[in-house]
């Protein structure tokens, strides 16, 4: 009877770490691929940045924020997937790092003291660091400050 037990036992752990070895083995290969080019991912920017721009004139806090952190989230996957482009004498997260990233986070501090002002003043930072990046590049794009009540 106790060498019953004992098989059953060990057939149960070994199971248990079988199972587990499974699992996290699935886990591991989750990461979310991105099929779009650089222009199709600079599409996804810009629908966030224009949106941002409009919410931060309304002074939407909720809304800016929610438009700020998918922006900058789109901006990482950029980063990470290309790090060479025809057009890029440098990975993009050099640029990113260096021209977006500081505005960026100049937005978010600003929205969470709730300082508008302030965070419509990064967002000019940015759009024009977007632009200038676009005209070094020949990138015959610009990127419309839509915090600018004359625009729309």
């Amino acid at each position: 009877m106790f060498l019953y037990f004992s098989e059953m036992r060990i057939v149960l752990i070994s199971s248990i770490i079988i199972a587990t070895i499974l699992l996290f083995s699935q886990c591991s290969g989750n990461e979310i691929q991105n099929h779009k080019d650089l222009d199709e991912n600079m599409l996804d920017l810009m629908m966030y940045h224009d949106n941002l721009g409009l919410y931060l004139r309304k002074k939407d806090a909720d809304y800016s924020v929610w438009l700020l952190e998918g922006m900058d989230s789109s901006l990482k996957v950029i980063s990470s997937g290309f790090t060479a482009h025809r057009k890029l004498q440098k990975p993009f997260e050099k640029y990113y790092r260096k021209y977006l990233l500081p505005p960026i986070g100049g937005i978010r501090s600003a929205l969470q003291e709730n300082d508008f002002t302030a965070a419509v003043k990064a967002y000019h930072t940015l759009t024009k660091n977007c632009n200038n990046c676009h005209i070094d590049h020949d990138i015959d794009k610009t990127v419309i400050d839509w915090s600018d009540p004359a625009i729309h």
